[in-house]
């Protein structure tokens, strides 16, 4: 009995540790659907099982834990299944419950280990023995049928996978097309090696008088060894290119958006930004003419005026928000001081406060500038048409890569509880602190004041 030899138990522990090596890694991967991760390190897990218990009862001879034996043989059985069920997930697919019906053959298994349990001792040892003699039916099947079952699923998931890629359109999604890639090269490393193995056990078992525990216990771990070292070195490739491929394509969809906001800001300025400039000129040309208008007509002229500046105003902010990819903090906070400037020469009975602590001058994002640069609009104008304040502070520090916001006023205040699910400003405040990965909170009571406390990352 060539599987008694003392290299077969290192060769069965060292394929269990480096299987264990290899699928801990894909299932702690967070990068990765939940399922996806489970599925894939059961299958892993189903060989390790195999192969700790052909140590623990045949090369020990330890016929008394035959029926344990059994019982977990439950796990490879659904080796082959978990591979459709692994390439499935992997594609973003749900599987159907039909797959509860693999389950069968591994509960059979798991009914005939419980019958052993209550048998004497004698007959397990008898069970033991024609096992080891290839003369036990039920264990010669139930060994055949897993290698079947695994090349039936393997050929499931080859079918499921061409069909798949038929039915979608995956000219402009490669990371679709990178997932496609590697289900197909995973079912072929699993479908080939299978099929070697299982023409290998009947050839050597039938013509060669083989038996079946020498396959179990020497073929199958080196069999399995190279298999997997494949896998998991196609597997780590694979992700590689998926992460390339993510970044390029994010690099791509950023470059373009950048264009577009280009564009549009050359468009804005060209068009409007032309007319209410020409508009702004005609009012003034207007009230600065000779007519005498009376005080209705010259109070109306006025607030034509007025309105045309502001607009003009309000296009150059937006027209900064289209252009910025990314700015220094010392920028942003001189466009803040600007922001703060116009709203006290229009508010002068607000006392505003503004200061902005910077430590170190960090790159900050288009996205979180924009946002931020929003809320603080929002802010203010809030203050300014609701919270009847007489003073009003913005205060700013930057902490490693956070900053800070603090923003108070000594106005009314109002009911949040009833507001933050109705207020429009409101829900864009929280909606934009939220898209930037930051964190606010809001304390406020009727005739009380209110505070703005949002924390951000300077990136995303």
């Amino acid at each position: 009995m060539f599987y008694k030899q003392p290299f077969v138990p290192y060769l069965n522990i060292s394929l269990c540790l480096v299987l264990l090596f290899l699928a801990l890694p894909t299932l702690l991967n967070r990068k990765e659907d939940i399922k996806v991760r489970i599925s894939f390190f059961l299958i892993y897990f189903a060989v390790i099982v195999t192969c700790l218990l052909n140590l623990l009862i045949f090369f020990k001879d330890n016929y008394k834990l035959t029926y344990f034996g059994y019982i977990f043989s439950f796990f490879s059985v659904l080796f082959g299944p978990l591979i459709y069920y692994y390439i499935k997930n992997l594609l973003g697919s749900r599987v159907s419950k039909g797959i509860l019906l693999t389950l069968i053959p591994g509960f059979i298994s798991v009914g005939y280990g419980v019958y052993l349990i209550f048998t004497s001792d004698k007959e397990q040892q008898r069970i033991f023995n024609a096992m080891l003699n290839k003369d036990h039916f039920f264990y010669e099947v139930l060994n055949l049928f897993k290698l079947i079952l695994a090349l039936f699923y393997c050929a499931k998931s080859w079918l499921f996978i061409n069909d798949f890629e038929r039915e979608c359109e995956l000219h402009d999604q490669m990371t679709l097309k990178l997932k496609l890639s590697w289900a197909k090269e995973f079912v072929v490393y699993m479908f080939v090696n299978i099929l070697i193995f299982l023409v290998l056990v009947l050839v050597l078992t039938n013509y060669f008088n083989v038996n079946t525990l020498n396959m179990d216990l020497i073929g199958m771990p080196i069999f399995m060894l190279i298999v997997y070292f494949l896998v998991a070195i196609r597997s780590m490739m694979m992700y590689k290119e998926f992460e390339y491929q993510v970044v390029l394509t994010k690099f791509k969809a950023e470059t373009v958006l950048q264009e577009q906001r280009i564009q549009l800001s050359r468009d804005l300025h060209d068009s409007l930004g032309a007319q209410l400039t020409f508009t702004s000129s005609i009012l003034d040309s207007i009230r600065n003419s000779e007519n005498n208008f009376d005080q209705s007509t010259q109070n109306k002229l006025n607030k034509l005026s007025e309105f045309s500046e502001n607009s003009i105003a309000e296009l150059k902010s937006v027209l900064w928000v289209l252009n910025t990819e990314k700015i220094f903090l010392i920028e942003f906070k001189a466009r803040l001081l600007n922001l703060i400037k116009d709203v006290r020469e229009s508010q002068q009975h607000v006392e505003i406060e503004f200061n902005f602590e910077i430590i170190q001058n960090l790159p900050v994002s288009g996205k979180v500038s924009v946002n931020l640069f929003r809320v603080i609009q929002e802010l203010i104008n809030n203050m300014l048409k609701h919270s009847l304040a007489t003073h009003f502070s913005i205060n700013i520090k930057q902490s490693n890569n956070l900053l800070f916001l603090l923003v108070t006023d000594n106005g009314c205040g109002f009911n949040w509880e009833k507001e933050k699910f109705t207020s429009f400003g409101l829900i864009n405040i929280h909606n934009r602190i939220i898209e930037i990965q930051g964190q606010v909170e809001v304390i406020t009571e009727e005739n009380k004041g209110t505070i703005f406390s949002i924390q951000i990352p300077l990136t995303t």
